[in-house]
């Protein structure tokens, strides 16, 4: 036990060494006061998460793009943090699963094999990000493994398969759509660190490419695709559990009538999970195969470009609707209506095409704009000189004041809606679905005896309810990736059945029928030993926590309320590798992690609870999870 360097308390030596991930906005806050501080000392979680508040409260209510000049693209609320957030940052997923054993099918436009597609393990979190210029992209990819399991080509009504086909690795601007699609569901971010990555980074692909050469995606293509995965049962072969569409047929007419959502009926009759995009047309219309009624048709929302906080917070109330479409179907005697869930749609993090013009011109504007904000004018200079030609840029702009180059620049990246060297933001039902799809992959890796509609009913079953929108525009809300995979877990013949969820505050029969007898959640450094429930006070509730780590070696319960001690609080194992106990905790807002010590973390390492999407920005990398009672 060691002494933290600012307000002199009590602190666990192993939480310093978390110090190394102190987000650089929480260090920015921390020097306006103790300007000698360096992040090799440590600091305290109380600490960091009282500087990380108060940087918060710093934001402003309203987004600051608009003040550029030029203005920007995508809404931002602090100076400092002019960004795109990730979609861990915007809605949190549970981490414990990544989608590893199943295939995701893609019937799109086109594709590319991208980086973010590789077969890293990214179970530990840890993705070493690349370094991939425009100029080897694919000499460097076809040196490593992918997650693309196949790739068919349906082009022009013909069929050709596999890895090697030129149509997969060429520049046609037709390749983006389908490879943003497949990367926002399934990419492990490996363009940019791990911070982009998709909810299923260890899922497979199948690539399916339909279409046109005048650019269109007619209805009999769609079809085209999935009589393919039906024929010889394809579907089973390549292990899909999941169909992402994220293109829609010709016409509005009835599902009945129609091939295509004919033939979404039998991929789902024979346990294939259809996620249908709903259109971004603002009206009440549904294009194949949206109106399948077996399929989970995806609207949208807009969040703003807001990191999540939980709903008792007014995180819901902000959130709007997209432009996307809605309907009502008649379908074995019931009415559905569509889309039954949301996702954010927009200000999505997606990939650049690689190879194209468009991917180097981003990489050349993102070492440009480093050096500028470096203040290395000189730097920025030289690669702009080097580049000019490929930017089509101006030769004044070399003898142009530091101002005026950063205001040259920000054009050009506007036009493609930079984010990163790497990245751009999207919108789109396109890009709401995949995120739905990639969830769906997780949930049938946490239990796989699910059938599809097992994993459609859950999805909306655990939905964030939207109550201030319009009601038949929302379906059962919006998606909630860490309480359906939780949910995937104790339905039928999944290993937790019968569990409570972490973070559920226990009525006293379900403390009974637990039979595990709670403590109070105090740390001996703080207050005196943890003692029996039955000697609490009044006002504290039982709360279960429970963490499924089928490998770990020992896990506790870190918090504010026990001043982030490891091991104080620990929880028990069971046989089926849930680690769970029960602690009494007083009213309030209490942030907390789980410390867990396994083979790859000897001395510990703390983690989020996977159960729990009500988070806390925590002033490191990544968010506290919080119990409210």
């Amino acid at each position: 036990m060691t002494r933290c360097p600012i307000c002199g308390a009590p602190v666990d030596e192993r939480l310093l060494t978390k110090s190394a991930t102190i987000a650089p906005t929480t260090i920015q806050e921390i020097h306006l006061e103790h300007p000698a501080w360096k992040p090799a000392e440590g600091l305290c979680p109380a600490c960091v998460l009282t500087y990380a508040r108060r940087h918060r409260g710093r934001r402003s209510e309203h987004s600051l793009h608009g003040d550029g000049c030029p203005p920007g693209t995508f809404p931002f609320y602090h100076p400092a943090e002019e960004t795109v957030l990730s979609q861990q940052e915007r809605l949190p997923g549970h981490w414990g699963f990544t989608g590893k054993g199943v295939t995701v099918a893609f019937l799109d436009s086109g594709y590319f094999p991208h980086p973010d597609l590789s077969a890293l393990d990214v179970t530990g979190g840890d993705v070493p990000q690349a370094d991939l210029s425009p100029f080897s992209v694919r000499r460097a990819l076809q040196n490593e493994p992918s997650r693309v399991r196949q790739y068919v080509n349906l082009f022009e009504g013909r069929e050709r398969t596999g890895l090697d086909s030129p149509s997969l690795w060429s520049d046609a601007p037709s390749n983006w759509h389908g490879m943003m699609a497949s990367v926002i569901a399934l990419g492990n971010g490996r363009l940019s660190g791990g911070r982009y990555r998709g909810y299923a980074p260890e899922a497979e692909a199948l690539l399916i490419k339909i279409g046109r050469k005048n650019g269109r995606i007619p209805e009999q293509d769609i079809l085209a695709g999935m009589n393919w995965l039906l024929h010889n049962d394809n579907w089973q072969r390549y292990g899909v559990r999941v169909l992402n569409v994220s293109v829609g047929g010709d016409y509005v007419m009835g599902w009945w009538e129609n091939a295509v959502c004919l033939a979404a009926e039998k991929l789902s009759k024979a346990g294939v999970l259809v996620v249908s995009a709903g259109g971004n047309g603002n009206s009440e219309s549904l294009f194949a195969p949206a109106q399948a009624p077996s399929a989970i048709t995806v609207g949208g929302v807009d969040d703003g470009n807001r990191p999540w906080q939980d709903t008792g917070h007014g995180a819901v109330e902000r959130i709007q609707l997209y432009h996307h479409n809605w309907g009502e179907v008649h379908a074995y005697d019931q009415i559905h209506w569509k889309p039954e869930i949301l996702a954010p749609a927009r200000w999505l993090p997606s990939p650049y095409l690689p190879v194209s013009r468009t991917y180097r011109e981003a990489w050349v504007l993102g070492q440009a704009w480093a050096a500028l904000e470096d203040g290395n004018f000189d730097r920025a200079r030289t690669i702009l000189e080097q580049w000019l030609s490929l930017l089509k840029m101006s030769p004044r702009i070399l003898r142009a004041r530091p101002e005026w180059v950063r205001r040259a620049l920000r054009i050009k990246m506007n036009s493609h809606k930079w984010i990163h060297p790497y990245y751009q933001h999207v919108d789109g039902t396109s890009v709401a679905a995949p995120q739905v799809a990639a969830v769906a992959a997780q949930m049938f890796q946490a239990n796989p005896n699910l059938s599809n509609l097992d994993v459609k009913f859950i999805l909306t079953q655990t939905a964030v309810p939207l109550g201030h929108l319009p009601m038949r525009r929302v379906g059962a809300g919006l998606l909630r990736p860490t309480r359906a995979v939780a949910a995937a877990m104790r339905a039928r013949h999944g290993v937790l059945a019968g569990f409570p969820y972490s973070g559920a505050i226990l009525t006293d029969d379900e403390l009974r029928d637990l039979g595990i007898p709670g403590k109070v959640a105090a740390s001996p450094v703080l207050s005196n030993p943890p003692h029996d429930a039955v000697e609490s006070q009044r006002d504290l509730s039982p709360v279960y926590f429970g963490l499924y780590a089928p490998e770990a070696e020992a896990v506790s319960l870190v918090g504010s309320f026990n001043n982030w001690l490891p091991g104080d609080l620990p929880l028990l194992r069971t046989d089926k590798g849930w680690w769970h106990n029960v602690y009494w905790l007083p009213p309030g807002d209490h942030p907390y992690r789980f410390w867990v010590v396994d083979s790859a973390h000897p001395h510990g390492d703390w983690l989020p609870d996977p159960e729990n999407g009500n988070r806390e920005e925590s002033g490191y990398l990544d968010s506290h999870s919080v119990i409210s009672c």
